[in-house]
């Protein structure tokens, strides 16, 4: 049995009416990280505006990982480049300690669709330093994060051309990215990630390999569910893929991941049994603790946890017994 995950009591810690700035309907899908300097968490969180219908990207922290000590009054990134001229949304974020840098990957929406792009800085807290690198995959993209160190000298990516998790190496973050790579994880029918998947977090190194949370989703006609599960990769090479969850780690069932009311962020004919969403996009190390950051309906952000070393032994116990589902 693979070690679970424990929602916090606290859930929702993050909800739309906490946002100051704006009338927003959603506050979800936050990417995280450990600021190097405070050791405070930073939640880099989506924030849908009712009057705009657009999404901004908003930084809270947290000095223990549960309860929310501060949400700014205004946000770290805007629309403002034509690729977003719909919307900036579900940001990821790495700390690249070789770089001294943080990689915040996100998803710029236009009229040309998703787009996977990218912004650094030195410092996480400060937006003014953000430096814009654009679009960095041509095409169709979502779901893409960076690994937090290099593996051969070569920079580690993941993304989603859809429907699927493909993997490419970099030796710089300036080059132009290849539109496809290694396919990791992809769709399998007849279960929990029936139509399509994608990364969550960055993942974080162990001595069994990568950890990667990621999350799948059915058809619309199965109801468009979305769930997470774990997914491993070989330390030295992680192109290879030693282990799938075969069943949800995570999926909606509390009541703030399930939404059948009004929701202007989503298209409810995409939801034709309410929005059920678990969508993992943080994870950090706290103590002896992973925290998980995942969007609840599309709503609210909502936090879960699990002992480290409890989760690595119950993986390798079951990489060691061949279990797991095909990742492709």
């Amino acid at each position: 049995m693979i070690a679970p995950l424990k929602r916090f009591p606290s859930n929702p810690i993050i909800r739309p009416s906490q946002i100051s700035f704006t009338r927003a309907s959603g506050t979800f899908n936050p990417g995280a990280v450990v600021d190097h300097a405070t050791g405070r968490i930073v939640l880099l969180v989506r924030v849908f505006e009712r009057d705009t219908k657009r999404s901004c990207l908003v930084l809270a922290l947290s000095s223990d990982g549960e309860r929310i000590d501060e949400i700014m009054d205004h946000p770290a990134v805007s629309p403002e480049e034509s690729y977003e001229e719909w919307g900036v949304e579900d940001a990821r974020i790495t700390w690249i300690e070789e770089d001294s840098l943080y990689a915040i990957t996100y998803t710029g929406y236009s009229r040309d669709g998703p787009r996977a792009c990218l912004i650094t800085t030195p410092d996480i807290l400060a937006p003014h330093q953000y430096q814009r690198h654009g679009v960095v995959v041509a095409g169709e993209n979502k779901d893409c994060v960076i690994f937090p160190e290099k593996i051969g000298g070569e920079y580690v990516i993941l993304h989603r051309p859809p429907p699927r998790i493909e993997l490419i190496r970099m030796r710089s973050l300036e080059d132009e990215w290849p539109e496809h790579g290694v396919p990791l994880v992809g769709p399998i029918a007849n279960t929990w990630r029936s139509a399509r998947v994608g990364a969550g977090p960055p993942p974080i190194k162990t001595r069994i390999g990568w950890l990667l949370a990621f999350h799948g989703a059915t058809w619309v006609k199965e109801g468009n569910v979305y769930s997470m599960g774990w997914c491993v990769l070989d330390s030295e090479n992680p192109e290879t893929v030693l282990y799938v969850s075969d069943e949800p780690v995570l999926m909606p069932e509390a009541s703030y991941e399930i939404e059948n009311g009004e929701t202007p962020q989503v298209d409810p004919a995409n939801f034709p049994n309410g929005v059920r969403v678990v969508f993992p996009e943080g994870m950090v190390e706290l103590g002896e603790d992973l925290i998980v950051y995942y969007g609840g309906a599309d709503v609210c952000i909502a936090g879960a946890r699990v002992n480290k070393c409890e989760l690595i032994d119950s993986l390798d116990k079951a990489i060691m017994s061949g279990e797991g589902a095909k990742p492709l």
